[in-house]
C-alpha cells in the first residue's frame, strides 16, 4: 500500500499531489485518531473510578438522609410548638383562671370575716 492510497490520492483529491501536503494530511488524521483514543481512555478511567466509589457515595447519602431527618424534626417541632402554643395556653389559662378566681374570691370573704359564698359566677378572663 502506498501513501497516496492511504490518503485517497487519485480519487478526486488532486490537491494532495505534493509530498508535504500528503504528510500534513496524514499527520492530521493520525492526530485525530490519537485524540479520540485519549478521550476514550479518559472516559473509561473516569467511569471506573466513579463506579469503584459506590460504597462511599452510599454512606454519604445515608449521612445526608439522617441529617435531613434531624433538621426536619427540629424545624417541625419548633413550628408545631409555635402554632399550638397559643391555643393551648388560652385553654389552660381559662380553666386555671376560673378556679383561681373562685378560690381568691372566697378567700377574700374569709379574710374579711364574712360568710363565704357557695356559688361564684366567673366571666371569661
Amino acid at each position: 500500500m502506498r501513501l497516496g492510497d492511504a490518503v485517497g490520492l487519485g480519487r478526486g483529491t488532486e490537491y494532495l499531489q505534493t509530498p508535504w501536503i500528503r504528510r500534513r494530511h496524514v499527520r492530521r488524521r493520525a492526530l485525530a485518531v490519537v485524540t479520540i483514543v485519549v478521550i476514550g481512555a479518559i472516559g473509561v478511567a473516569g467511569y471506573a473510578i466513579g463506579t469503584s466509589q459506590g460504597v462511599e457515595s452510599g454512606a454519604a447519602v445515608e449521612v445526608g438522609r439522617t441529617a435531613g431527618e434531624l433538621r426536619g424534626a427540629a424545624v417541625g417541632a419548633r413550628e408545631g410548638y409555635a402554632s399550638a402554643f397559643e391555643p393551648a395556653r388560652e385553654r389552660a389559662y381559662e380553666a386555671a383562671y376560673r378556679e383561681s378566681y373562685r378560690t381568691a374570691y372566697r378567700q377574700a370573704f374569709e379574710e374579711a370575716g364574712l360568710a363565704r359564698p357557695n356559688h361564684v359566677r366567673v366571666s371569661g378572663p
